[in-house]
């Protein structure tokens, strides 16, 4: 649900903040006053297009937040989760413009492109007004609303991930049919490749531990030596050993003099402790070092051939072991990817699941757009539609896609007389307007998204019929929230919360947002009554409508 909008500097708004109800918020206002103003400023926020003339004049730059509790959008939480954002219970998707047009975009502070807010702003509200691209026209609405009425969202998903398997089928079998003699010289390649990888058998640590031992073996003479005078020096007469055990001795008889010397002392038993250790590690080096010409040849032969090898193949001698490992896996792929009699078997079967998961499907959509269709035209009388009746059409497809086997077309007439066609041709906006609520408010939890706006549904009723829309509203504000803007006190009456919009002229034009309780409730909606001066009568009225309309516990 939509928590706070806040508005800066943006066309006559200096600056706003408006907190919304969960459930059912009227905005009312006089004509003119900006409520228009403040959804366009809205759907900024959800990546509408942005121009210039969205600056308040003499100002630099205009500032739109929105703030969003997610914690019952599923869809809203999948997607920043796909995102990488870390999981919250609210988000802030906000829309900076300046005066020459050009504008940034932030989910939660992290720059966005504008095409990510609208993405992200079609999980989180939905839009009906007059004069806006109504998201009923729109296929995909249409095809998500009867899913959702049916219970068959997972058969759905079912169809499109049927779909996308057969397509995968059937592109490895185009490959192998006509791509078979480039991918058989490529087999032979590998094939050759991999002869030699496999009698050379290499792993991964060979090359470092052979190159180490070359290296020691190559220079066993020079070590020997090296280790022999190094154990002489330690161990011979008067060798290194044999001096600090002297110094050690003197220090000991000083000891008995001045016990100062003791701690120096103690210091030589160490030293004289670790030469002792030194010399013994240098006698079993030497004991286990041994000079192996046949062993030396051996490991430089194997050093040369891997590599020659790994030359041939343009790779690090170290890496012989992962390239071989990747060759018999692309060998393996290979193979199977020129199996046409296995890849057309599996793109058979693939079609065969993928036509069974679409007419299961298309079995839940028929039955489902008969009763949606009949429960959304038994709503329009209410609506002053009283000879207006909607009709979903199932058509079959050629082939199987992805959303199914068939198109799926919401159509309308306004009287028995004409033909059903389809909405964007026949249905105004405000008709439009009223049969999305209608079709809202008979799906229920199924349908929409958790906030919805109404932009006048209520443009062109009278009194009883704006009732009804009221009621609806409500009605459809028990399980989200929902923003209307209308003139209709019959409407606004219904509202949890009532804002109005009011434009101060006293210096430079700037709208506000009021939200009204109490007394200050009645006088706006008695003034939508009378339309001129308010009187006791009319605010008597007022009471008496907004008492009617209150919510049953």
């Amino acid at each position: 649900m939509l928590r706070q909008l806040s508005i800066t500097n943006f066309v006559l708004i200096d600056r706003l903040d408006v907190e919304f109800d969960a459930r059912l918020t009227a905005l009312t206002g006089e004509t003119g006053a900006g409520k228009s103003i403040v959804l366009d400023a809205l759907g900024l926020a959800l990546g509408a297009r942005a121009d210039s003339a969205s600056v308040r004049a003499g100002e630099r730059q205009a500032d739109i937040r929105a703030e969003f509790d997610i914690v019952d959008n599923a869809a809203a939480c999948a997607w920043l989760d796909a995102q990488g954002e870390e999981a919250a219970d609210h988000v802030v998707l906000r829309r900076v413009i300046d005066a020459a047009g050009k504008s940034r975009a932030q989910i939660n502070g992290r720059p966005v492109a504008v095409a990510e807010l609208r993405e992200l702003g079609g999980l989180l509200l939905e839009l009906h007004a007059q004069h806006e691209q109504q998201a009923l026209l729109a296929a995909t609405t249409q095809r998500a609303l009867l899913d959702r009425y049916a219970g068959a969202d997972a058969d759905a998903a079912a169809v499109r991930a049927a779909w996308l398997q057969a397509r995968a089928c059937r592109d490895a079998l185009t490959a192998a049919q006509t791509e078979g003699a480039a991918r058989a010289r490529e087999r032979a390649a590998l094939e050759a490749e991999l002869q030699e990888l496999r009698e050379a058998r290499p792993s991964a640590e060979e090359w470092q531990a052979l190159s180490h031992e070359q290296t020691r073996l190559s220079h066993g003479k020079e070590l020997v030596q090296a280790v022999g005078s190094a154990r002489s020096a330690l161990q011979d007469e008067r060798g290194a050993i044999d001096a600090v055990v002297a110094v050690h001795t003197l220090l000991a008889g000083g000891e008995r003099i001045d016990p100062a010397l003791g701690e120096t002392r103690q210091l030589l038993d160490s030293a004289i402790a670790q030469l002792g250790e030194a010399a013994h590690a240098l006698r079993h080096y030497e004991d286990r070092l041994h000079l192996d010409p046949e062993r030396l040849h051996e490991v430089e032969s194997r050093l040369s051939n891997l590599f020659a090898l790994a030359r041939k193949l343009r790779e690090r001698p170290e890496a012989l072991a992962a390239r071989w490992q990747a060759s018999e896996a692309k060998l393996a792929q290979l193979a199977a990817a020129q199996d046409v009699a296995a890849l057309e078997r599996a793109a058979r079967e693939a079609d065969a699941a993928l036509e069974a998961a679409a007419a299961a499907l298309g079995a839940k959509r028929a039955v489902a757009a008969q009763r949606l269709a009949q429960a959304a035209t038994a709503e329009l009388p209410d609506l002053a539609l009283p000879s207006a009746a909607i009709e979903i059409a199932l058509t079959p497809l050629p082939t199987i896609e992805a959303s199914g086997g068939e198109r799926i077309e919401y159509r309308f007439r306004s009287h028995p007389s004409l033909a059903f066609a389809p909405l964007a041709k026949v249905a105004s906006g405000g008709e439009l307007a009223r049969l999305a609520l209608a079709i809202l408010v008979v799906c229920g939890d199924a349908a929409a998204r958790p906030t919805l706006i109404f932009d006048e549904v209520d443009v062109g009723v009278g009194g009883r019929v704006a009732a009804q829309v009221g009621r609806k509203l409500q009605a459809l504000a028990a399980t989200r929230q929902v923003l209307c803007v209308t003139h209709m006190p019959q409407v606004a009456a219904h509202a949890d919360q009532h804002v109005t919009v009011t434009r101060d002229n006293s210096a430079s034009p700037t709208t506000r947002i009021t939200p009204l309780g109490g007394k200050a409730r009645v006088a706006e909606i008695a003034r939508m009554l009378s339309g001129h001066e308010v009187g006791a009568a009319t605010e008597r009225m007022a009471r008496e409508l907004i008492e009617s309309a209150r919510r049953p516990d």
